[in-house]
C-alpha cells in the first residue's frame, strides 16, 4: 500500500470535483493512492471520477447506496486502509502541486505531530482572503477558523507551528493519531454526520497529548465563507443541518469536557447555549430535534464520554518498536480462528479483520472434514496479508470445539490470545482499540473483556453488551460476576495472556458445553478481570443454537461442578455463592424456556422449567429479579400458550 492514502467524500459535487481531481493528481509527492467515496450522488459526480479512475490506477472509487455523511464516506477509508498517512481533501478545494510533499515533511519532523494542515485561502487571487491557517480552540468549547475572511497581506508574516487544531477540508493526518483517537472503533463519529466533527477530532488530540502543526508552505484554494452569526444565511439552510449544529455541539461538550474544566467552560457556554435554546422555542423550532437526539443517545453519548477521559489520563506515548516475524517472534496478539465447514462465514469473519498491524498473528485452525473448502476461503481471503504473519492448520479427523481451542492455544505465539470463531466477526477499527489497551496493559492485567454487540444470523444488533466503565476487578468480585451472570463473557469480547491460559489449563473437554464458563471462572478466580467500555466484536446468536440437548439434567450437573471447584478456591462465602448460584441457574433456565416459548414448542419450554426441580436447584434462592418471569413462564406452559413476538429479554 502507499505511504498516502487521499479520500475523498463526494456528494453531488460535479460542478468542482474536475479541478479538485487534476489538483489532487498533479501533486510532486507521487507515493499515494486516491480513494474516493461517493454518498449517492444524483448528479454526474460518479461518472466523472469513473472516467478518471479508468485512466489512473491510483484513483479508486467507491460507491455507497445512502448518503453517510462526511464522517462516514471518510471512516470508510480510514477503516480499510493501513498507509501511514492519509489525506482528507474537500471536493472543493484546488491544491498547490507541491501541498502533499511539504505536508509529509512537516509531519516526518517529529512523532508527536499528529495533524499538519496548510494554508487555505478562498480564491486564486494575488491577495486573497484567508479561509483558514488552522483553528483556535474557544473558551467555550468551540473552535473558529484562524485568520478566517481576513486579507493575507493583512495577516502579517505567517510562520509554522503549532496551532490548536485542523479543519476538516485539507488536514494530513497520521496514521498512529487515527487508531489512537477511535472510539468505538471510529476515528469520526458518525453521530456528528457532517458538522464539527473537525472540532471533536482536534479536542480529542489536544486532550490525548497530539500536536496539530500550521504549515503556511502547504497552500490550496478553498473558496469558503463562514458567517456563524448571519441570520438570514441560516435561515436559507435545511432543518436537518440546522438540528445537526444544535446536537454536535452539546455532543462536543458531553464527550470532550475534561472533569478540572466544567465549571469555567460552561460558564462560557452556557449563555450562549441557553440564547440558541431561546431562539429554538421562539422560531425555529425545528431544531429542537437536536436536543431529542442527544436525549435519545446519552446512555451511548456518556459511554463515550468514559472512554474519552479514560484514554486522555494516559496522555501521549511514543511508539513503539515492533518485531517482525522470524523463527523467534513474539507478537503482541495471536488471533485465532476456529473453524468448521462454514467458508461463508470464515470469509467474513477473516475480511473483518483488515490490514494485519506489525504485532499481529493469526491462526487459522481448521476441524473441517468433509472437503478442503474452508482452506480454499482462507488462502483467498488472506492473499494480501504478509506471509510470515499468518498459517493455516488442518485438524485431523474427531476433533471438537474444545480440542480446537486447545490446539490453537498450543500454536499461538502471542503474549496474548484472542479467540474469535468463523461465525463472529471483528468491528471497523476493533484491532486498534484492543491493540493499544493490550499496550497499556501489558504486565499488569491477564485477562481483558471488551464489549460485543450481539447479532442475529443476519449481522442485525440485538443489543450491546459493553462494560459501562474501564477497572480492575479483583479475583472475589470477578470470579461472582461469571458465577451470577451465564452470558457475563461472550468469547469474542475476551482477551487472555498467553501464560495465564499456560499456567492455569486449557479448556476442560469433560465440561463438555460449558467448558468455557468453567475456563472463566477458573481464570478470574487465579488473576481477576480488566475491563474496557469498547464494543470491538460482533458475537452472533444463530436461531435454534440453543436448543433443548443444552437444557438437561447432565449439563446442570457440569454446571454445578463448576460451583464447587469455586467453593474450594474458598474467595465467596456461602452467601455469595448460593445467591450467585440462584441468578445464574434462573437466568440459564429462563433463557432455555424463553427460546421455546418463542418458538411456540410449549413440551419442550416445560421440559426446560421442569429442571428447577432437580434436587440440587430445588433449596436454591429465587431472585426478586426473575420471580414474575418464572411465574409467566409456567403459567404459559399450563396454559399450553408460546411467546408473542417481543424484543429479546435474555
Amino acid at each position: 500500500m502507499a505511504t498516502v492514502i487521499l479520500s475523498l467524500v463526494t456528494w453531488n459535487n460535479a460542478d468542482t470535483i474536475e479541478a479538485c481531481l487534476r489538483s489532487v493528481l498533479a501533486q510532486t509527492y507521487q507515493d499515494f493512492e486516491f480513494w474516493i467515496v461517493d454518498n449517492a450522488s444524483a448528479d454526474a459526480t460518479n461518472a466523472k471520477v469513473a472516467a478518471l479512475a479508468a485512466t489512473d490506477a491510483r484513483v479508486r472509487l467507491y460507491p455507497q447506496s445512502t448518503n453517510t455523511g462526511f464522517c462516514g464516506g471518510h471512516n470508510y477509508t480510514l477503516d480499510r486502509s493501513r498507509s501511514e498517512y492519509v489525506l482528507l481533501v474537500n471536493p472543493d478545494v484546488d491544491l498547490a502541486p507541491d501541498y502533499l510533499a511539504r505536508a509529509v515533511a512537516a509531519m516526518q519532523a517529529d512523532a508527536r505531530i499528529g495533524t499538519v494542515c496548510g494554508l487555505l485561502v478562498q480564491s486564486a487571487e494575488a491577495d486573497p482572503c484567508v479561509d483558514s491557517a488552522g483553528m483556535t480552540a474557544l473558551p467555550d468549547g468551540r473552535f473558529q477558523l484562524r485568520l478566517h475572511g481576513q486579507r493575507l497581506s493583512d495577516a502579517g508574516p505567517l510562520t509554522a507551528g503549532e496551532v490548536d487544531g485542523a479543519d476538516g477540508a485539507l488536514p494530513l493526518y497520521r496514521r498512529r493519531f487515527i487508531d489512537d483517537l477511535r472510539v468505538d472503533g471510529q476515528f469520526f463519529d458518525e453521530r456528528f454526520f457532517a458538522h464539527k466533527e473537525d472540532w471533536d477530532v482536534a479536542w480529542r488530540g489536544r486532550l490525548y497529548g497530539w500536536r496539530t502543526v500550521f504549515e503556511p508552505a502547504c497552500r490550496a484554494v478553498h473558496p469558503r465563507y463562514f458567517r456563524p452569526s448571519d441570520l438570514k444565511l441560516r435561515r436559507r439552510l435545511s432543518a436537518a443541518m440546522k438540528q445537526e449544529a444544535v446536537k454536535n455541539q452539546l455532543l462536543l461538550l458531553i464527550k470532550n469536557l475534561e472533569p478540572g474544566r466544567v465549571v469555567p467552560v460552561l460558564l462560557r457556554a452556557l449563555p450562549r447555549q441557553l440564547a440558541i435554546l431561546a431562539y429554538s422555542l421562539v422560531l425555529e423550532r425545528q431544531s429542537l430535534q437536536g436536543y431529542a437526539s442527544v436525549w435519545r443517545q446519552r446512555r451511548a453519548i456518556w459511554q463515550s464520554r468514559r472512554v474519552v477521559q479514560q484514554r486522555a489520563r494516559q496522555r501521549w506515548s511514543p511508539p513503539e518498536p515492533v518485531a517482525r516475524p522470524g523463527a523467534d517472534w513474539q507478537p503482541l496478539l495471536s488471533i485465532c480462528v476456529p473453524t468448521y465447514h462454514r467458508p461463508e462465514m470464515l470469509a467474513r469473519t477473516l475480511r473483518s479483520l483488515g490490514p494485519l498491524p506489525a504485532d499481529v498473528e493469526l491462526i487459522v485452525s481448521d476441524n473441517s472434514t468433509a472437503n478442503d473448502f474452508s482452506e480454499q476461503m482462507t488462502r483467498y481471503a488472506l492473499a494480501a496479508q504478509p506471509a510470515g504473519q499468518w498459517r493455516y492448520f488442518r485438524n485431523g479427523p474427531g476433533g471438537t470445539v474444545t480440542s480446537n481451542w486447545n490446539h490453537c492455544l498450543r500454536r499461538a505465539r502471542g503474549h496474548f490470545v484472542h479467540m474469535l470463531h468463523d461465525d463472529d466477526y471483528l468491528l471497523p477499527g476493533a484491532l486498534t482499540t484492543m491493540l493499544r489497551t493490550l499496550r497499556a496493559v501489558r504486565g499488569q492485567y491477564e485477562t481483558i473483556l471488551f464489549g460485543v454487540s450481539v447479532v442475529d444470523g443476519q449481522a442485525r444488533e440485538i443489543r450491546r453488551q459493553q462494560p459501562r466503565a474501564a477497572g480492575y476487578l479483583p479475583p472475589a468480585v470477578a470470579l461472582e460476576q461469571v458465577l451470577t451472570d451465564s452470558s457475563f463473557v461472550r468469547i469474542p469480547a475476551i482477551v487472555v495472556s498467553r501464560a495465564a491460559y499456560q499456567a492455569d489449563g486449557e479448556p476442560d473437554p469433560t465440561q463438555l458445553n460449558t467448558d468455557d464458563t468453567d475456563l472463566w471462572a477458573r481464570l478470574f478466580a487465579r488473576y481477576g478481570l480488566y475491563r474496557v467500555p469498547e464494543c470491538v466484536a460482533a458475537y452472533t446468536v444463530h436461531a435454534g443454537a440453543l436448543t433443548t440437548g443444552v437444557f438437561n439434567e447432565r449439563i446442570i450437573g457440569l454446571l454445578l461442578r463448576i460451583f464447587h471447584k469455586a467453593n474450594q478456591t474458598q474467595l465467596l462465602s456461602e452467601t455469595r455463592l448460593r445467591r450467585a448460584q440462584g441468578l445464574f441457574f434462573h437466568q440459564f433456565i429462563l433463557a432455555g424456556a424463553y427460546r421455546s416459548l418463542r418458538r411456540r414448542d410449549v413440551p419442550a419450554a416445560r421440559q426446560v422449567l421442569d429442571l428447577f426441580a432437580v434436587p440440587a436447584l430445588r433449596e436454591l434462592p429465587v431472585p426478586v429479579r426473575w420471580l414474575p418471569v418464572r411465574l409467566a413462564f409456567e403459567l404459559l406452559t399450563r396454559l399450553g400458550l408460546g411467546l408473542p413476538l417481543l424484543g429479546k429479554m435474555f
